[in-house]
């Protein structure tokens, strides 16, 4: 039964990251849901109470993902995905151990997806579709081609949203998929419409 409850963790987590990264989201969520839902069921559980915690803490980690420097929702996020997994099966170690191994699992499928080109950039768009800021003088009839090739340093860091200044004007931002710090050098790959798309500076 360990086996097949920790298969069934790292399966979810692995629909996770094919939801965010690839553009079969559909299915990855599914994945993960189905996955998710055998667990816990697995675990005969008598109340709802540690799937919703669960669920929080899933919801507050892919928050995290989109909010620069919030980081206090990510640490929250994964204490209550232990919390749920925890109140599961009651045993501290197991839990510890399950997570582990999923999250492991998962990282190893980032690290893979990324090397081939995979992104966040197709989820981008939900959150990011309009990234001038009227303060700086734009408004909804400009476009962001003029940055285009332009170099500039990160106000904060990008997750891969974020805010970029290019001479002495801060706008928002997205970056290839890759998690970059505050005060980097970067430069516009790409725009598109009003998102810009930057990179690290090699």
């Amino acid at each position: 039964m360990n086996r097949l409850e920790i298969l069934l963790l790292t399966v979810g987590f692995v629909g996770l990251v094919i939801a965010a990264l690839t553009p079969q989201s559909t299915l990855g969520g599914l994945l993960a849901l189905a996955s998710f839902g055998g667990y816990f069921y697995l675990n005969s559980l008598e109340n709802w109470i540690p799937i919703i915690i669960f669920i929080l803490g899933i919801c507050l980690l892919i928050f995290e993902v989109f909010i620069p420097d919030f980081g206090v929702a990510g640490i929250i996020g994964f204490l209550l995905i232990i919390g749920g997994v925890y109140l599961t099966n009651n045993d501290l170690g197991t839990t510890l151990r399950d997570l582990s191994i999923a999250v492991v699992a998962s990282s190893f499928l980032v690290i893979m997806l990324i090397r081939r080109g995979y992104s966040l950039t197709h989820l981008q768009k939900l959150v990011l579709n309009n990234n001038l800021d009227r303060k700086s003088g734009f408004s909804s009839n400009n476009d962001a081609t003029a940055y285009l090739g332009k170099t500039g340093k990160t106000t904060t860091s990008l997750r891969p949203s974020g805010k970029v200044a290019f001479d002495g004007t801060e706008l928002d931002v997205v970056s290839t998929g890759e998690h970059i710090d505050e005060g980097t050098p970067v430069i516009v790959t790409k725009v598109e419409g009003y998102k810009i798309i930057v990179r690290r500076v090699d």
